[in-house]
């Protein structure tokens, strides 16, 4: 069996562990969307996937690919990079990736992710004793000595404003509850999670973010409760949307009223 410290992505996604996207996906919209779900790669998941690999692996596993998406120039690389499990990006998606994570490189905890203190891309595994559930998270970057996991996102807006209203679209803060969970079940300490949120145009901003208290209190709580519901819809092996079978009758929402 290959160490935990040493299991690559893929394989990494490939263990049957509750994750915290699992926790977000039933958290957000439903089990039968959890039970059914089929990640695709999409240009926004590349385009993240490599300012990951640059800032966190010196861009290990990305290829610089032709302009376009189109004909062979594009559908042979493609295939050639998918058999050998690397991203293949066009060459402007690429330079973008790469402009970002000079960007995050520049900043204090940029360094702080790329240098020699902490761990990048390591596997966390851990039996959860109140749901059953086995756990499991990888955190970008994890910097044992102080127990402080950060997290890498690429956004549109990280200015205060924007990155509260990710927070919230995203459930980023039962993603922080569980990563920390699992890393304290794991044996390891788990003090602070800190998002370092880039954003996707010049001049890619950065900064710096963490969950006030009361937030991540409010993540561990929903955490533990979509984590409850996951283990009971395992044992009753029913995994259904929960929404009510009564037809919905929906409201015409206030600020379309004024038209009346």
């Amino acid at each position: 069996m290959i160490p935990a410290d040493q299991l690559t992505n893929a394989q990494y996604h490939d263990d049957d562990a509750i994750s915290s996207s699992d926790v977000k996906l039933v958290h957000s919209k439903s089990l039968a969307h959890w039970k059914t779900k089929v990640y695709k790669s999409s240009v926004a998941f590349d385009l993240g996937t490599c300012t990951h690999s640059m800032v966190l692996e010196d861009g290990a596993g990305m290829i610089r690919g032709p302009e376009t998406r189109r004909g062979k120039a594009w559908s042979e690389p493609y295939e050639q990079a998918q058999a050998e499990g690397k991203t293949l990006l066009t060459a402007g998606d690429y330079d973008l990736a790469q402009e970002m994570a000079h960007s995050v490189l520049f900043h204090p905890a940029g360094q702080r992710m790329a240098g020699p203190t902490t761990v990048n891309e390591a596997s966390f595994f851990a039996m959860d004793p109140v749901s059953g559930l086995q756990l499991k998270c990888r955190p970008d970057s994890y910097w044992d000595a102080k127990g402080v996991i950060y997290d890498l996102k690429t956004c549109q807006d990280a200015s205060p404003r924007g990155v509260a209203k990710d927070m919230q679209a995203y459930n980023y803060a039962i993603q922080a509850a569980f990563y920390m969970y699992c890393l304290n079940l794991a044996g390891y300490e788990a003090k602070q999670f800190v998002f370092v949120n880039v954003e996707k145009a010049a001049p890619f901003a950065v900064s710096t973010n963490i969950l006030s208290p009361e937030y991540l209190e409010w993540g561990m709580q929903q955490m533990h409760l979509t984590l409850d519901k996951i283990a009971k819809a395992n044992q009753s092996q029913k995994w259904d949307t929960g929404w009510s079978d009564i037809t919905n009758v929906i409201d015409l929402p206030r600020w379309l009223q004024a038209d009346f």
